[in-house]
């Protein structure tokens, strides 16, 4: 596999290094050679370096990864002794703050931050109803929810990260066993 050299910054009107359409992309400069190889997205040579149309990385669709599926899961109850918790934060966006917040939002992401350790699921929901929310659901088995300590303290480091997009003074939180799920 050929990998750029310098500093990956193109210098041709119109294209980009493998790197930079991995950052527009979202997705690892690996994933972006693959694509190139498969020729779902279009290249060309310049010294060394593999060059990307700008334009083709900006109407690229990555494949949905998974698979549909073919059944639809039935309703289950957990066991008492594995019991399914949900944490749900219910928190305003600071006025004029959304594309911070999305921006905010893409960097934990790529950043691999606030994981939550031992979750089953971890959802951030925009509010058709309430635009100026975001819910913020974090589901986690009994057996591998955090001690109050460390629970509190990633909770704490993860408002911290928000603090200046999201209004935590008048957030409301919740927890909960789930009675049903799928």
């Amino acid at each position: 596999m050929l990998m750029s050299n310098e500093n990956d910054r193109s210098n041709i009107p119109g294209y980009v290094s493998i790197k930079e359409a991995a950052k527009i992309l979202g997705i690892s400069a690996n994933r972006v050679y693959a694509y190139v190889e498969e020729g779902r997205l279009p290249s060309a040579k310049a010294a060394h370096v593999i060059m990307i149309p700008l334009a083709a990385v900006e109407e690229f669709k990555p494949q949905l990864s998974g698979r549909p599926r073919t059944s639809v899961p039935v309703w289950r109850v957990s066991p008492e002794d594995n019991t399914v918790l949900a944490t749900s934060m219910l928190v305003r966006i600071r006025p004029h703050q959304r594309a911070k917040l999305m921006t905010r939002l893409e960097d934990m992401r790529r950043e691999k931050q606030h994981l939550f350790p031992g979750t089953l699921a971890r959802y951030m929901i925009e509010k058709q109803h309430q635009p100026e929310y975001i819910e913020i659901l974090l589901i986690w088995r009994n057996t591998a929810m955090p001690d109050e300590t460390t629970y509190n303290c990633w909770l704490n480091e993860f408002q911290q990260t928000l603090s200046d997009v999201l209004d935590w003074r008048t957030a409301q939180f919740d927890t909960g066993k789930v009675i049903m799920h799928t």
